[in-house]
């Protein structure tokens, strides 16, 4: 990591109010911090609005051995009508991801993630997640995190100061039907 990373990432981490860290993409069900964040939409016209928030979120610690780790949380949308995210992308070097679990094995959806009206979607280990893959880098607990959601119709949605959490994990099943780089069968037992 070089030394301009690390101190983005240190300055991040200094600058939340959050006291969550990082963890890997695993089955662990500890969630004992209650902390959030607020995400703002950025309109073509450069306006901003609260219109989605993450709460509750965190992203799993890696050494460099470790290729991937995970995004979890809350995605809250407080307007209207359903919000179809189609992109997602973060200030760390990596392949980011919406993954899911269809009978009992991990992979990316097929066409983002839908937050609905007036409504939420959890983010957790072994459900719904977002996935940071191909990053060679160590994410360790201190260090945080942002990312970027873009919806269907364009709209970004920052989400700011994702703390970075250490706790144990299990092992989740990729598969390897469709996978063809090998990169998910890597994630086991971290």
């Amino acid at each position: 990591m070089t030394d301009t990373m690390k101190r983005r990432l240190t300055a991040a981490a200094l600058a939340s109010v959050l006291a969550l860290g990082l963890t890997a993409c695993g089955s662990d069900s500890d969630s004992d911090s209650g902390s959030s964040d607020a995400a703002s939409a950025t309109t073509q016209a450069g306006q901003t609005n609260d219109a989605i928030t993450f709460s509750e979120g965190y992203v799993g610690a890696k050494d460099t051995e470790t290729s991937m780790t995970a995004v979890f949380g809350e995605l809250t949308n407080s307007t209207d009508e359903d919000i179809h995210l189609t992109r997602v992308t973060g200030d760390l070097d990596g392949v980011y991801q919406f993954h899911e679990t269809v009978d009992g094995i991990m992979k990316e959806t097929d066409d983002g993630l839908v937050v609905p009206a007036n409504g939420s979607v959890a983010m957790e280990p072994g459900g719904t997640h977002i996935m940071i893959m191909e990053n060679h880098d160590e994410i360790a607990a201190g260090d945080a995190l942002t990312l970027t959601l873009t919806a269907e119709d364009g709209t970004t949605y920052e989400i700011s100061d994702i703390p970075v959490r250490v706790q144990q994990s299990a092992h989740e099943d990729y598969g390897t039907g469709d996978d063809t780089d090998g990169e998910h069968d890597e994630h086991a037992g971290h």
